[in-house]
């Protein structure tokens, strides 16, 4: 007879097989589940919250012998955890900051700030024969077309504009040279 079988029929009698064990199995874990319920002991495990339950015996024998140790202290050695105790610089350490002669600080030279303008071109212009130029600065972030003469920001101002550059004094009368690029 099971040479006449289809390989159909051969997965319809392995579902149907798998299917009556399941639902066997499940009855069976059920009604176990009741009987184990009602008779059995508490199950290891946490015990849910506000229970009063006593812990097992196996613990309260490691609460009391933890009680009654005294703490271990590791030992030193290769563990990245346990510090020693601060030693003392070494003989030749000491020496070495002994003979240390102390440096006299070098003067210090006052550089004058460098100037907050950036020169970004010159412009020229005829009027009754001479020349007048006329500098663009960028002072501060902002743009101002200068001449001799003029105040710029900081105290800054302007001794001459020359084709090239411009010349430059703070109020402590230190002068500055801004060229072209």
């Amino acid at each position: 007879m099971l040479k006449n079988l289809s390989p159909g029929g051969v997965l319809l009698i392995g579902a149907l097989s798998l299917t009556v064990g399941w639902l066997a199995g499940s009855t069976v874990s059920s009604s176990q589940l009741a009987q184990d319920a009602a008779t059995a002991r508490p199950r290891p495990g946490p015990r849910p919250l506000g229970s009063t339950g006593s812990a097992a015996p196996l613990t309260q024998k490691l609460h009391e012998r933890l009680e009654t140790q005294a703490p271990r202290t590791p030992s030193v050695g290769r563990n990245p955890f346990v510090f020693g105790s601060r030693r003392a610089p070494t003989v030749a350490r000491q020496a070495v900051e002994s003979m240390a002669v102390p440096v006299a600080a070098a003067p210090v030279l006052f550089t004058p700030p460098a100037p907050m303008f950036k020169l970004s071109g010159i412009a020229s212009s005829q009027q009754e024969g001479a020349t007048t130029w006329t500098a663009i600065l960028i002072d501060n972030g902002s743009m101002a077309f200068v001449k001799a003469g003029d105040r710029l920001s900081n105290g800054f101002s302007i001794v001459r504009v020359e084709e090239t550059g411009v010349v430059i004094v703070d109020a402590a009368g230190i002068t500055q040279t801004l060229r072209l690029p």
